[in-house]
């Protein structure tokens, strides 16, 4: 353990939650005609999250947990950035208060595009941002926030690269422009994967 970090994956963040419950349209739509109902479901789920986070910091001792809230598509944000400030993000970081509290780092899993609220991530207290891809202003994150916030990813798994018939061409060529595109930057980790 004095040589390698530790990561707890917590799946299922408050938006991902709410969705699975009532699948993404049933979801959205409630969180714009019913708010309070909304909140008042994010609360519960983060209240459970916290107690979770009291027992994997007594028992487990991670260096990191990373909270999974997939709220974004490839194209953007499945809610308005003002949606995500008023209902998920006091969530969020209230279960990162939470995390950093056990001694424990916070990371934030998103795909998608979700540039938009990078600084909202930073804002909670949020330490790093994973799966951070390339639909994203990577370089401009980088580059706009250096050491505020990790960018871990960068690899087009969407892409030719991600796919399971990628010649080793593909891939190596895909792992070379990461390294040499957010590779200067000295908040960035490397993070790529193919689907199989």
């Amino acid at each position: 353990r004095d040589q390698r970090v530790v990561e707890y994956g917590m799946w299922n963040g408050q938006f991902l939650r709410l969705t699975h419950l009532m699948g993404f349209e049933n979801a959205l739509c409630a969180m714009l005609e019913e708010p309070e109902a909304c909140d008042a479901l994010f609360a519960a789920i983060t209240d459970y999250k916290i107690k979770l986070v009291e027992r994997i910091a007594k028992h487990f001792k991670p260096d990191i947990i990373t909270s999974y809230d997939d709220i974004a598509t490839e194209r953007g944000l499945f809610m308005s950035p003002g949606t995500y400030r008023s209902l998920i993000k006091p969530h969020h970081k209230r279960l990162n208060d939470a995390i950093r509290a056990n001694g424990i780092v916070p990371f934030i899993h998103t795909c998608g595009k979700c540039e938009e609220i990078i600084p909202d991530y930073i804002e909670i207290g949020t330490s790093a941002w994973t799966s951070a891809q390339p639909m994203n202003d990577i370089e401009g994150i980088l580059k706009k926030y250096g050491s505020q916030i990790a960018v871990v990813g960068g690899y087009d798994t969407n892409g030719r690269p991600g796919l399971e018939d990628a010649t080793i061409e593909e891939i190596d060529a895909e792992v070379k422009r990461c390294m040499e595109t957010y590779g200067p930057f000295g908040s960035y980790v490397f993070m790529g994967f193919r689907l199989m």
